[in-house]
């Protein structure tokens, strides 16, 4: 498994554009767990999946879990 900390591609690029600014706290964390998840989707693929499927099974995934409230996190 590749060393993520030590990848450079993993890391955020570039500041949001567009409505990404615009998002509430809350949208803005769930679009961070998203993209955490794909990545590690990804990562974690043997098939190498595309960034875009990766992306899709973290949004099942997310789906899947009970919402969870500020207190249990």
């Amino acid at each position: 498994m590749p060393d993520l900390e030590a990848d450079d591609r993993w890391k955020p690029t570039r500041r949001p554009r567009g409505r990404a600014r615009d998002l509430t706290p809350e949208q803005q964390a769930l679009a961070e767990d998203l993209h955490i998840r794909a990545l590690a989707i990804r990562a974690a693929s043997e098939e190498g999946l595309s960034i875009r499927e990766a992306v899709a099974l973290a949004a099942v995934q997310l789906g899947l879990e009970a919402p969870s409230t500020e207190g249990e996190r």
